[in-house]
């Protein structure tokens, strides 16, 4: 059994958490397919939708990555790629139907969520050990975003390192704008207000 998208799963970033819902519904739909006798056309439908809906967001998730200053940019890149060229090199063995289905759940299992699982959650760890709060304790996200607050905007903050970009969540930005102070851990200053996006 593919694991079904759940809360503990999100990244806290909207646009990243969404993409990443779509990904585990295209799963679900490998997982469908798994048991049941369908066509190679039903299934070759079915793996270019997860292919390029999976291209996309990788180069999406790459420029927000880039855009929040992320150190592991490049080796979370070369993971992508190497996605990617897997998925390419099994797509060119497949010889029948259940190969291909069975090639298809393969990805969708080892390579794509367990992608998302680890490496995925790195990032979001990554932003959460960036900040403090105004008294020097650690921010948890998963406090802050209790609710789960459906929306798509990215909420950035700058500090006094240059070039850095914070990304915070929608509940931590509304206890900013009430006048709660989060610092950043490097510099120590209190992070300000840059723009949505």
């Amino acid at each position: 059994m593919l694991p079904k998208w759940d809360n503990n799963y999100s990244v806290y970033n909207a646009r990243v958490d969404e993409q990443h819902k779509r990904l585990f519904e295209l799963a679900a739909e490998v997982e469908k397919i798994w048991d049941r006798p369908v066509s190679k056309g039903e299934v070759k439908d079915l793996l270019a939708e997860f292919f390029n809906y999976m291209k996309e967001h990788f180069h999406d998730e790459e420029q927000y990555m880039k855009m929040i200053g992320y150190p592991e940019l490049e080796d979370h890149k070369r993971i992508h790629k190497e996605i990617i060229q897997t998925m390419i090199d099994l797509i060119k063995d497949i010889k029948t139907t259940n190969d291909l289905k069975e090639k298809l759940y393969a990805i969708a299992k080892k390579w794509l969520l367990e992608h998302i699982l680890f490496e995925d959650m790195k990032v979001s760890q990554w932003r959460r050990e960036s900040l403090s709060t105004g008294d020097g304790k650690e921010v948890h996200f998963e406090e802050e975003e209790s609710a789960h607050e459906s929306h798509s905007e990215i909420y950035l903050y700058s500090c006094k390192c240059e070039g850095k970009v914070h990304d915070v969540p929608l509940a931590i930005h509304k206890k900013i704008q009430k006048g709660a102070t989060f610092n950043c851990k490097t510099c120590q200053s209190p992070i300000k207000f840059s723009k949505v996006v």
